[in-house]
């Protein structure tokens, strides 16, 4: 493609004919002139695909050339750059069908990058034969194409409020997001595993969704919409009720498209250079409000109810203990705090990913169990995974697991006795004589004590100690009777070395002081 500069002060004028140069071959030949008496024989001999000029030239202005060159053949992409902060020629400019406005001085880079720009646009008309009839017409597609281009931008990375920016922003009628409160809102939509579309039908629907979306910003201003390199549509905005505007816009897509979408909301800003990060918030919003697969609405204020870094993600031993020891309430909060946490991590990855992270969780969970009560459990299902594929929200994610749960403890309830309380008990009858304590019995099975006295009480319906002073005192009454032995001696005899201590324990379990047991009262 052909490239022509017009500018009249020839130094400015080298260092861009030489900036266009480092284009390679994306740029075919470039003209550079001081007149635009010049400019105009060579248009009109080559017919240059792109023009850069300047407003302030000799004899004749870059804007009336604008208007001499117009016509329903010659289209070319025209960048207007000036040396004069005046917004009027930027508005003149973009009616004449410029594509872009460049306030001097620009940095070379800055030039490079525009002129890369305008070429990509070219070529990419060329490929699809979009070639337009009208100047107007091409200028306004091409000029929402760079506006996309240039809020993406801004999306991408943080920019400072400069005064080249503030030209673009003025250029583009988007001056507001400079002044005043704003947010970003990303939008995609729930795509249909049952009945899957083509890559056209795709398109297509990408497109509808579109429409009907700027249809609905007329009525909510500020607001612009544009698409991002991942085809969601990203909207940002100054109006007043988001909520209102995203409630429209999920009941007119619905409505006319019969379709379902997941939207996420930033904070709301208040500094031009906090775009990036509210488009940051947009996408980590939609990404977890896109797990649910009947379409939701997220705001970013909501995501720290999703237990970002709390929850016992990785605390395998203490979900086991609900399970185990029969606890709906706390298996049914766990499970809240687990799933919503992994909602937050896996964010924008999709459903396979969260489902995936949940069968994991079941996964380390069954081996706890597995190893704590040294039972063996059924195998987890394929099922399991199906089914939690197959929910089609959230919450039905969470009931599913907590139902699972609740079918482990029913399983563990209908096993025989634990093994490890089967040892403890086995200690405890031989031992019971002794100075035997839970902590001594848990150091010999290799085991925590905390978690063997919940066993215990599990199995046996008591405590350890409980269960312990029990056994001594069933022993006591049998010496009481059949034995000659002196109290003191019955008391040593069940692991008491305190004479007053047993006669305490012995009256408080029996009702009588051992000496009464023994007479018969």
């Amino acid at each position: 493609m052909k490239l022509i500069i017009i500018e009249d002060e020839a130094d400015i004028l080298n260092g861009m004919k030489e900036a266009a140069l480092l284009l390679g071959d994306r740029i075919e030949r470039v003209f550079a002139v001081t007149q635009a008496e010049v400019a105009l024989e060579l248009i009109a001999e080559h017919r240059p695909e792109i023009i850069v000029t300047d407003i302030v030239l000799p004899n004749m202005t870059g804007l009336d050339l604008m208007e001499q060159i117009t016509s329903r053949e010659y289209h070319p992409k025209i960048i207007v750059v000036s040396g004069y902060s005046n917004f009027s020629y930027a508005q003149r400019s973009m009616k004449l069908g410029a594509i872009d406005y460049m306030l001097k001085p620009f940095a070379r880079e800055e030039f490079i990058q525009k002129l890369g720009s305008v070429a990509e646009m070219v070529s990419t008309e060329r490929e699809v034969g979009k070639a337009l009839q009208f100047a107007d017409s091409n200028a306004l597609l091409g000029t929402k194409a760079l506006r996309d281009k240039f809020l993406l931008g801004l999306c991408m990375n943080p920019v400072p409020l400069h005064e080249h920016t503030v030209h673009r922003l003025k250029v583009f009628g988007l001056e507001w997001i400079a002044g005043g409160a704003f947010c970003v809102i990303a939008l995609d939509r729930v795509e249909d595993d049952k009945q899957p579309l083509s890559e056209k039908e795709k398109d297509l629907q990408i497109f509808a969704v579109g429409n009907i979306v700027e249809d609905v910003l007329e009525s909510h201003t500020p607001s612009v919409a544009f698409r991002n390199i991942h085809n969601q549509w990203v909207i940002l905005t100054g109006c007043d009720d988001v909520f209102q505007l995203t409630e429209a816009i999920s009941a007119s897509i619905m409505k006319f498209q019969r379709l379902k979408v997941s939207l996420g909301i930033s904070l709301q800003m208040n500094s031009f250079q906090s775009v990036s990060r509210a488009y940051e918030q947009a996408l980590q919003a939609l990404g977890m409000s896109h797990l649910d697969k009947l379409g939701h609405r997220l705001f970013y204020s909501e995501i720290e109810s999703y237990g970002l870094g709390s929850g016992p993600q990785n605390d395998y031993e203490q979900i086991a203990e609900y399970i185990y020891l029969d606890q709906p309430e706390a298996i049914r909060t766990a499970v809240t705090s687990v799933v919503n946490g992994f909602v937050a991590s896996v964010g924008a990855k999709g459903r396979q990913a969260l489902t995936q992270r949940c069968i994991e969780w079941v996964v380390h969970v069954h081996t706890q169990l597995a190893d704590k009560l040294k039972i063996t459990l059924k195998q987890i299902s394929i099922q399991l995974w199906v089914d939690l594929d197959a929910c089609e929200s959230l919450e039905e994610v969470r009931a599913l697991l907590i139902r699972y749960f609740g079918q482990l403890t029913e399983q563990i309830a209908a096993a025989p006795m634990n093994p490890i309380v089967e040892k403890a008990l086995q200690r405890i009858q031989s031992g019971y004589p002794h100075n035997i304590t839970l902590q001594s019995i848990a150091s010999e099975l290799a085991t925590h004590p905390v978690w063997l006295s919940q066993l215990f009480k599990r199995e046996t319906k008591q405590t350890f100690s409980d269960y312990v002073t029990g056994i001594r005192m069933e022993e006591a009454k049998r010496l009481l009777r059949e034995s000659n032995l002196r109290i003191y001696e019955i008391a040593e005899a069940v692991g008491y070395a305190d004479l007053q201590h047993f006669g305490q324990m012995f009256k408080k379990r029996v009702g009588l002081t051992p000496k009464e047991y023994r007479l018969g009262k």
